[in-house]
C-alpha cells in the first residue's frame, strides 16, 4: 500500500510543477488575449502538443470537438495519459492556441 502513496505523491507532485509553470507562463501568455476555461479527455500527449477533446466552449460558440493544442514553452510534460479527463484553459497565440493550465480531473 505504501508503493501506491508514493506513486501518487509523485504524480500530485508533477500536476502542481506543471500547474506552477503554467502559472508563471500565464502572465506573459495571458496578455495576448482572453483565457478560456474547458474540461476534456485527453487524446495525446507529446512533448510540445496535447490533443483533447473538449466539451463545448460557449465563451468561443465551438461545439464539442478534437484539437491539439500547444503547451507553454519549457513545459515539462506533466503525468498525464491519454484517455483520462482534464481541466483546462488556454488563449489563442501567433500559431494557434496554447495551454495555459492542464490538470487531471479525479
Amino acid at each position: 500500500m505504501s508503493i501506491f502513496f508514493r506513486a501518487l505523491a509523485g504524480v500530485l507532485l508533477s500536476f502542481s510543477l506543471f500547474a506552477a509553470q503554467a502559472h508563471d507562463h500565464q502572465s506573459t501568455v495571458a496578455a495576448t488575449g482572453p483565457v478560456y476555461h474547458a474540461q476534456g479527455t485527453l487524446k495525446k500527449i507529446t512533448p510540445q502538443t496535447v490533443t483533447i477533446a473538449h466539451q463545448a466552449i460557449a465563451d468561443l460558440n465551438w461545439p464539442p470537438m478534437t484539437m491539439q493544442f500547444a503547451l507553454p514553452p519549457g513545459a515539462e510534460r506533466a503525468s498525464l495519459t491519454p484517455g483520462e479527463k482534464v481541466d483546462f484553459t488556454f488563449v489563442q497565440g501567433e500559431s494557434g492556441y496554447q495551454i495555459v493550465s492542464l490538470t487531471a480531473l479525479r
